[in-house]
């Protein structure tokens, strides 16, 4: 069963000490995060992810008057805001070629990916890295035929993690081509905004068929 690398929201302002929203496992995790990284380009594999992408005035900041579409009201800090320094990528995690896709909607999306991209990254303005309505699109370009393993890892168990590796899960399901395939979380490249949260998050994975892993397991 081939992989496919899942690299979720390793950003300055969520991995960094003076990050806008840190999360404090993050610096223990990073480490995990890059050498899944370079396994994934070591090996050729997939390697997509997301990347929290804001604009100053974004639904979820506390103080801009707004809600989300579902009356969804988190107030945030400001953070991920596109163009700041906050945004970008850990270097560690970042291979030599990627490529960013944005929220935009694009038929196209897949296509103008360019040749030997060594990694997708999805932007998007919520959890879920299907929020970007090209992701699922450019998944069933990309992702090799057949069953395959999603390895996911990155910040935060209890927000973005969780909501990628549901929806990976989903995203097999209403797919029959792609019977045996599976969805691992790796559980020390992972950092979670509570304890508490994220050891639920870890349960209704657990609980939905996602298996947990370990950083040593996937990269021997």
């Amino acid at each position: 069963m081939q992989r496919v690398f899942v690299d979720v929201d390793t950003q300055h302002d969520f991995c960094r000490p003076d990050g806008a929203l840190f999360v404090s496992g993050a610096p223990a995790a990073a480490p995990a995060c890059a050498r899944l990284v370079a396994r994934a380009v070591a090996d050729g594999a997939l390697l997509v992810g997301s990347v929290d992408s804001h604009a100053h005035d974004a639904w979820e900041f506390g103080g801009n008057g707004r809600v989300g579409p579902a009356g969804e009201d988190p107030r945030f800090p400001p953070h991920c805001v596109k163009g700041t320094p906050g945004w970008l990528k850990l270097p560690e995690t970042l291979p030599a070629r990627f490529y960013f896709v944005p929220v935009v909607p694009d038929p196209e999306a897949a296509a103008r990916v360019p040749a030997r991209t060594q990694a997708v990254y999805f932007e998007k303005e919520v959890y879920s890295l299907f929020a970007n309505p090209n992701a699922a699109p450019v998944l069933d370009a990309l992702a090799p035929p057949g069953p395959v393993e999603f390895v996911v890892f990155g910040v935060a168990t209890d927000y973005c993690v969780r909501a990628a590796a549901l929806g990976l899960r989903d995203w097999i399901a209403a797919r029959p081509d792609r019977a045996g395939s599976r969805v691992a979380v790796v559980s020390d490249a992972v950092a979670a905004v509570t304890a508490e949260g994220g050891a639920a998050a870890l349960r209704e994975l657990t609980a939905a068929g996602v298996a947990l892993v370990s950083t040593e397991a996937i990269t021997g």
